[in-house]
C-alpha cells in the first residue's frame, strides 16, 4: 500500500480510498482539487501499482494498515473522507471498526457486503474474476464497458490510452483479481454499527443507478443518516476520474462546508 500526499500544509486532514482496478494517477486530479482545502492522503491498496510489486490482499487489510499509517503519524482525527467503489466499501469499514473520528464522509457507489449464502457468493466472485479476465484482454471489450466518449481523456486516441490501461490490468495476479472481487463484497463489518456523529453522503450517478440498487440498500439500512445525493448523467466512476474539477467543487460544498460554519461561529 501507498498512501501520497497532497496539500500537506493545510491542517485539516482527508483519507481517499480509490476505486478498484485503476491505476492511481486516474485520481490525482481529484484529489488535487481536494488539496485546495485538505490535507489529502489519497490511499493506493496493494496490488493496485506496479511499482509495489504486490497482491491485493482485502478491504479489511487495507483499512487497518491506513489506521496504523495515521497513528504513527499522530493524526487521530480526520475532517473528512471520500472513497469510490470498492473504496467507498472501505470508507464503511473504516468508520465502524478504527475509532478514529471521522466529521464527514462520501461514499461515492460504494460496494456492500453480500447477504447471500457463501456458495453463491463465491459463484459470482468467479463470474467476476472472469469477466476481468477477458476486458483486459481486448481493447475492444473495455470500451464496450466504458464508451470512449464518455472515459477517454483523448477520444481521439482513445485506443492507445485503452491499451495502456489494458497493459495495467495485465500486471494484475490471479491473487489480486480474486481477492478484489471476493473482499469488495464480502468484507467484513460489526453486525450493527457503533453510533456514528459523521454526516455521510451517499453518491450514485443516475448512469448507474440500477446498477448500485443493492449496495444503496444496504448502505442505508447499515447506516441510516445518509443523504442520498444523485449525480446526474454519470456512470460508474465516472464524476471523480474524469470531470475531477465539478467532482471537486461539489465534494468541498459538502466536506469543506464545516469550515465555514466554524469561521461563523468564530
Amino acid at each position: 500500500m501507498i498512501i501520497r500526499e497532497y496539500g500537506a500544509e493545510n491542517p485539516r486532514h482527508l483519507v481517499f480510498f480509490q476505486g478498484s482496478c485503476e491505476p492511481w494517477q486516474e485520481f490525482r486530479p481529484a484529489a488535487e482539487g481536494l488539496a485546495s482545502r485538505f490535507h489529502v492522503m489519497l490511499v493506493t491498496p496493494d496490488g493496485h501499482d506496479p511499482e509495489e510489486h504486490s497482491d491485493f490482499i482485502s478491504v479489511e487489510k487495507t483499512v487497518d494498515d491506513t489506521a496504523q499509517w495515521l497513528k504513527e503519524r499522530g493524526i487521530d482525527h480526520l475532517d473528512a473522507m471520500y472513497g469510490l467503489s470498492f473504496g467507498g466499501g472501505m470508507a464503511v469499514r473504516f468508520l465502524t471498526t478504527q475509532g478514529i473520528k471521522v466529521d464527514r464522509a462520501i461514499i461515492d457507489a460504494g460496494t456492500a457486503p453480500y447477504q447471500y449464502p457463501k456458495w453463491i457468493c463465491k459463484l459470482i466472485g468467479v463470474r467476476d474474476f472472469l469477466m476481468l479476465k477477458l476486458a483486459r484482454s481486448s481493447v475492444k471489450l473495455m470500451e464496450m464497458a466504458f464508451p470512449p466518449e464518455r472515459f477517454a481523456r483523448d477520444p481521439q486516441n482513445a485506443r492507445q490510452e485503452y491499451e495502456q490501461i489494458r497493459q495495467y490490468l495485465k500486471g494484475y495476479s490471479n491473487r489480486t483479481i480474486w481477492n478484489i472481487f471476493w473482499s469488495a463484497n464480502n468484507y467484513a463489518v460489526p453486525k450493527a454499527a457503533t453510533k456514528l456523529d459523521t454526516q455521510i453522503q451517499f453518491w450514485v450517478g443516475t448512469d448507474e443507478w440500477g446498477s448500485r440498487t443493492r449496495d444503496l440498500k444496504w448502505t442505508k439500512r447499515y447506516l441510516p443518516q445518509i443523504e442520498v445525493v444523485k449525480i446526474p448523467n454519470m456512470m460508474h466512476g465516472e464524476f471523480v476520474m474524469m470531470h475531477p474539477e465539478a467532482f471537486a467543487e461539489k465534494a468541498l460544498a459538502f466536506l469543506a462546508s464545516a469550515d465555514r460554519q466554524r469561521s461563523a461561529q468564530a
